[in-house]
């Protein structure tokens, strides 16, 4: 991990490992079992995590409340079921968008019984009171406190706080940093991002709250669901 003055650069390594039968996940933010009162947030954004997923796996029907879920599948076909027994098919092209409001459930698996899914799910708080809705669309995706897009080659000029994460390819932060596939900076400050590769940014929309208290975090990252 590197620091420099509004900006934080985090390393692929760092990132909590968790597995499961048939998942193994990686997490930009304390997760699970990995519990760092240090690392719980960034403004509203609390999860960030890479999951592979073996064939015919997933996690089985689980809540959520007062969230913002954005999935971006990477590899694979993410198959979404809501607690309606309704079925949307998530692919590498498209977003899945899922407002949590006062709580939902719904489980999701890999669709294909002979490839293997990838895909990343960022997590932002939210206001529970809100109509809960999943939509399925291309990015860049509107989650109320947050923008999500994703920049390919060239020059990203980032305003305001935004969190980046390296999905591939090779890019550099301003004179100072590198960044490779895993890695993810956190900035509350301007930065010039050039490379080639994709990046998932997360842009953060003023007025960045609710503040985030431990246990607040903890409850809507869903800590105690079991998920298998």
């Amino acid at each position: 991990m590197t620091k420099q003055t509004g900006t934080e650069v985090r390393r692929a390594a760092d990132r909590y490992q968790t597995s499961q039968p048939g998942i193994r996940s990686r997490h930009c933010f304390a997760a699970s079992g990995h519990y760092d009162e240090t690392n719980l947030a960034f403004g509203p954004l609390i999860g960030l995590d890479e999951h592979l997923v073996e064939p015919g796996a997933g996690f089985a029907a689980h809540a959520h409340r007062g969230v913002v879920i954005v999935t971006r599948v990477l590899e694979g076909v993410l198959r979404h079921e809501d607690e309606g027994g309704a079925v949307t098919l998530v692919r590498p092209e498209t977003m899945l968008c899922q407002v949590a409001g006062a709580g939902i459930r719904h489980a999701e698996w890999n669709a294909s019984d002979a490839e293997p899914l990838r895909f990343l799910q960022l997590t932002l708080l939210d206001d529970a009171g809100r109509r809960a809705a999943v939509t399925l669309g291309r990015p860049p995706v509107h989650a109320r406190l947050a923008l999500v897009s994703v920049h390919t080659d060239g020059v990203l000029l980032t305003e305001g706080r935004t969190h980046l994460f390296t999905i591939s390819g090779h890019y550099q932060v301003d004179p100072r940093a590198s960044l490779l596939e895993g890695d993810s900076v956190r900035t509350d400050r301007p930065l010039t991002i050039d490379g080639s590769g994709e990046l998932l940014v997360c842009s953060l929309v003023p007025p960045l709250k609710p503040r985030v208290h431990p246990r607040s975090a903890r409850r809507a990252r869903g800590w105690l669901r079991r998920r298998s």
